[in-house]
């Protein structure tokens, strides 16, 4: 049991004070969780206050199920264990996670962040995938674990025994991934676009750009970042990395050479993120052969660009998770290869800012090209408004043989479509 998980050294690390103490302050706990449905027996529970919930009314039950202590930042807040009380939860979750990281670093687990406007999800489980079946030992964010609160989550999840933890980092204010950063100190980095994401705040590719590119500095001396040529030239004027940092920048044609012909994911954005994968398992002196084959059996995550094969050869296409005008225009480009008559479902784009209606005027121009019926949801698109009765009118529309694209930002839970075309064509048993 490592001592990184004794009572003492939680104390020292957070500054905390117990209200409840210890018996033994020698004693360890078995890692952390902020959620009661999820802890297990011997772990640490800390109490956070959200916009929705606040974690401090359930640290009795958390004590009572079997935590091995609670960390609160209200006094109150006590229950039939031990109860280490902060200024700030969150805050002690990331001094935790910032400690962890040092552990994880004396024992040769390697940190990859995963960052960039697109792809992050999808990118990080190829990076997991093939290095588990190049029989590396290692965790990934679960999710999308990538903000103040999931980063120091995932560090604290990884184990000292592991090979490698893939951590997604996200952003969508400005200095959040320095700050993330500054706690996860990544070996590499894989940076996957520069794109028009959160442009209400970055206002411009270039504060993307800037944003995306703090995370070269807490690269770890001697450490490696990969990224597509185009960002590179981006993220050139805000280039800072420590001693020894290789950054390899993948060329356009890359995916052709580095990517197997039959990697299923669809579109070519996903073939250059497995090309960043190829060149990240190269600097990790992983087996080629092996990354090859599990190229070949990887799966798309949930919501993104996952082909769902509903009866009479009806295809859902579900890239619902999220969606900016970059990922829009790929997602109707892997649309326009489709075969048969072609349905393009897209949903307004969020927190586009002052550029909101050139880029939802574009995204619709762009998909009217390409698919035989456009159906646009959302005040942004000056589309229809979401109601119960919405997805059924869709899938009246949807006729054999057709594929259909569901498109949008997380807000507008544009999968809600899918159940209706479902029940319209049930997959072929």
């Amino acid at each position: 049991m490592s001592d990184f998980w004794r009572f003492g050294n939680l104390e020292k690390i957070t500054g905390g004070e117990w209200i409840v103490e210890p018996e033994l302050y020698e004693s360890s706990a078995r890692g952390l969780s902020h959620d009661t449905r999820t802890l297990t027996p011997g772990q640490v529970y800390l109490a956070v206050k959200g916009e929705n919930h606040d974690g401090h009314r359930f640290v009795g039950s958390a004590l009572e199920n079997g935590a091995a202590c609670a960390i609160v930042s209200d006094e109150a807040a006590i229950g039939p264990g031990p109860v280490l009380f902060v200024d700030n939860t969150v805050a002690a979750l990331q001094e935790l996670a910032s400690a962890y990281r040092d552990e994880l670093a004396r024992s040769g687990c390697k940190v990859i962040a995963v960052c960039g406007s697109n792809g992050k999800t999808t990118t990080r489980h190829l990076i997991h995938h093939v290095l588990t079946h190049c029989g590396l030992r290692g965790t990934q964010s679960p999710k999308s674990f990538n903000n103040h609160l999931g980063v120091p989550l995932t560090l604290l999840a990884a184990s000292p025994d592991d090979d490698f933890v893939a951590c997604e980092i996200g952003t969508n204010h400005p200095g959040e991934i320095a700050s993330l950063g500054d706690i996860a100190w990544p070996d590499a980095a894989v940076i996957t676009s520069i794109g028009a994401e959160h442009l209400e705040f970055f206002r411009t590719i270039e504060g993307v750009a800037k944003e995306e590119a703090a995370i070269l500095q807490f690269v770890r001396p001697h450490g490696y970042v990969t990224l597509p040529a185009e960002a590179a030239q981006l993220i050139a004027p805000f280039y800072d990395v420590q001693d020894g940092v290789v950054m390899l920048p993948v060329p356009p044609g890359s995916p052709d050479r580095d990517v197997p012909d039959d990697f299923p994911l669809l579109g070519e954005h996903n073939r250059m993120n497995a090309a960043l994968v190829v060149a990240l398992c190269r600097w990790l002196e992983a087996p080629p052969d092996a990354v090859n084959d599990a190229l070949r059996s990887a799966e798309s995550p949930a919501g993104r660009l996952r082909r769902i094969r509903l009866g009479q050869g009806v295809t859902v296409i579900d890239d619902s998770y999220n969606a900016n005008p970059d990922s829009m225009r790929a997602a109707v480009r892997v649309l326009g290869e489709a075969e048969g008559r072609k349905i393009a479902v897209l949903g307004e784009m969020l927190e586009m800012g002052v550029l909101g209606e050139s880029a939802h005027a574009e995204v619709a121009a762009v998909a009217a090209q390409v698919a035989d019926r456009v159906v646009l949801v959302g005040e942004g698109f000056g589309g229809r408004e979401w109601s119960e009765q919405l997805p059924t009118d869709v899938a009246a529309e949807v006729e054999p043989g057709d594929t259909v694209l569901l498109k949008a930002s997380r807000g507008v839970a544009i999968e809600r479509m899918i159940p209706a075309i479902e029940k319209r064509f049930p997959a072929d048993i």
